[in-house]
């Protein structure tokens, strides 16, 4: 559980940072500049911890799959950051947990209790509530919060994303597996980054640059303890605990970013929390 909650802080605090860069400088910018930030720093950790990369073999192909998941979520996650409120987006995200809880299960037959489903089902509810203006639809509009469909890809993404790193870390160690997933993904932003050339071209010494630069050391925070507390732990709680980052991000953004919900919103949010809380906590 302490491995999942330090890792909550540090995706909370890099939601936060990822949606203030994303609008200054582009989410792809943003992702690009934290995750290749990430890369640096696995490589030198890989180094000095001095652990051989042999044992990667027979697992190479859930590393492979593992970057592929992992460049989408962040791609997706952080283009509904740019594009929605923070204290929407960042809840939806957070049910990520539910993904890899349902892997571990059926793959790994990890088994949870009562209270751990009965989590899992208020967890839905809240997005469903997150998700809504209950107040248009009475009114007879639906509105849809921006980024939403993007913050729901990226929830997909990053809950397998994280079963296979979790798996990976299980397997061969957490420093091993987490430099490996690491290059995987940046293989995988080549295309985009080639695609985005101009825009990555332009980029120079500013707010926003420095902001992404946060915001990827933040994120280098929330996988290495979550990488940690998987090898160490039971899989499924480690996801459960790490899904409270939300309450990070909603709260910096309402203070900072003057972002505003209607009352359904914040019942939802506080549903998403608590259920993911007794999915850990069960």
């Amino acid at each position: 559980m302490i491995f999942g909650l330090a890792a909550a802080l540090g995706w909370g605090l890099a939601d936060f940072a990822g949606a203030v860069a994303g609008r200054r400088i582009g989410s792809i910018a943003t992702v690009i500049v934290g995750q290749v930030l990430s890369f640096a720093f696995m490589s030198l950790l890989l180094l000095a911890s001095g652990d051989s990369i042999d044992p990667i073999a027979p697992i190479i192909g859930w590393i492979a799959l593992n970057g592929v998941f992992t460049a989408i979520a962040y791609m997706t996650h952080y283009r509904a950051l740019e594009l929605g409120p923070v204290a929407v987006v960042s809840p939806i995200g957070a049910t990520y947990a539910v993904v890899g809880v349902a892997l571990a299960i059926v793959v790994l037959g990890e088994r949870p209790n009562a209270v751990q489903l009965l989590g899992a089902a208020i967890t839905v509810l809240g997005v469903m509530l997150v998700s809504t203006d209950l107040r248009k639809l009475r009114a007879g509009t639906h509105g849809i919060p921006p980024g939403l469909p993007w913050a729901i890809v990226s929830a997909v993404g990053f809950g397998i994303a994280a079963f296979l790193l979790g798996y990976a870390s299980q397997q061969v160690g957490w420093v091993v597996g987490l430099w490996a997933s690491r290059v995987a993904q940046v293989a995988c932003y080549v295309p985009f980054a080639i695609v985005y050339r101009r825009q990555l071209a332009v980029l120079r010494p500013g707010v926003g640059l420095w902001v992404a630069v946060a915001a990827g050391a933040a994120d280098i925070l929330g996988v290495t303890t979550y990488a940690a507390g998987a090898e160490h732990g039971y899989l499924s709680i480690v996801l459960a605990a790490t899904a409270v980052f939300p309450m990070v991000a909603v709260l910096l953004s309402i203070r900072y970013l003057h972002e505003r919900l209607v009352p359904n919103q914040f019942v939802g949010i506080g549903l998403v929390v608590g259920g993911l809380l007794m999915l850990g906590l069960g």
